[in-house]
């Protein structure tokens, strides 16, 4: 219990973006338009909070716009784990708020 506070106060002092980078080479940065292969792209439906893990009981990192274009990492349950194309913060939000994006990948096909 005491490591998850100090793992929690740690990823808010240091930001989400640079930790995770320095723990898994799976959130470096990437394009939207190049992550198609790889990663799906999604897009918020409407403003969400972006969530330390996956449970509505846990802290809220911060608040996401409409339109905000995300990178799905993983899934658990009802819950996605996403990289914000914006700032690269890395965090869980409920999958109803989540839609696919259109790329221009995709456009492209």
């Amino acid at each position: 219990m005491k490591m998850t506070k100090l793992l929690i106060m740690a990823m808010t002092l240091f930001g989400f973006c640079a930790l995770a980078t320095l723990t898994h080479p799976v959130f470096s940065p990437v394009s939207v338009a190049g992550a198609a292969e790889d990663w799906p792209a999604l897009k918020l439906k409407k403003p969400a909070k972006l969530h330390a893990s996956a449970s509505a009981a846990s802290t809220v990192t911060e608040i996401v716009w409409k339109n905000e274009i995300c990178i799905w990492l993983d899934k658990r349950d009802v819950w996605v784990k996403v990289r914000m194309k914006k700032n690269g913060h890395v965090g869980w939000i409920h999958q109803s708020y989540l839609a696919p994006a259109i790329t221009t990948a995709t456009v492209a096909k």
